[in-house]
């Protein structure tokens, strides 16, 4: 039985960034509803809100792309590992602010959009290191998982 996982059909990589940029403007459209105070609201303290959503966008994406072996990500603020999976906001914490977040989710989009799309057969196909490669055995399992997450996050926004 051959085990091989196969990346899909010819112009898999253009769909999948297809679906990425619908994620992401989708994103784009949340992030200009809230102003700074409506975004560092939480109904209880037991939830995070769209400032740290919005980071925590950040910081999965600049960890996906170290994964995918896409270029770093040259704008914006350097995020807290609080925003990381498992991270909770701080009240008394200093974070860049949700402007600085929303812009450099903004800036990216592109770059991610182009990167997604210039991935060949090969690259889809390429297998998942670290602690994703369970969840996501190919590079085309993690893309997708990059967009399931930004709309998962994009729904509790």
């Amino acid at each position: 039985m051959n085990n091989t996982h196969h990346p899909g059909p010819p112009g898999t990589s253009e769909l999948l960034a297809r679906q990425f940029q619908f994620a992401r403007d989708s994103t784009i459209t949340l992030l200009h509803e809230f102003d700074e105070e409506t975004a560092r609201w939480r109904p209880t303290p037991h939830n995070n809100n769209a400032l740290w959503l919005a980071g925590h966008l950040l910081i999965s994406n600049d960890e996906m792309r170290e994964a995918l072996g896409f270029p770093k990500r040259d704008q914006g603020p350097q995020v807290d590992p609080d925003f990381n999976i498992g991270g909770f906001f701080h009240e008394d914490r200093d974070y860049p602010s949700f402007a600085e977040f929303s812009n450099a989710l903004i800036a990216e989009r592109d770059n991610l959009i182009a990167a997604i799309k210039g991935m060949s057969a090969e690259d889809l196909a390429r297998p998942t290191e670290g602690p994703l490669a369970e969840l996501c055995p190919t590079h085309t399992d993690l893309v997708s998982l990059i967009i399931a997450h930004e709309n998962i996050h994009n729904g509790q926004m």
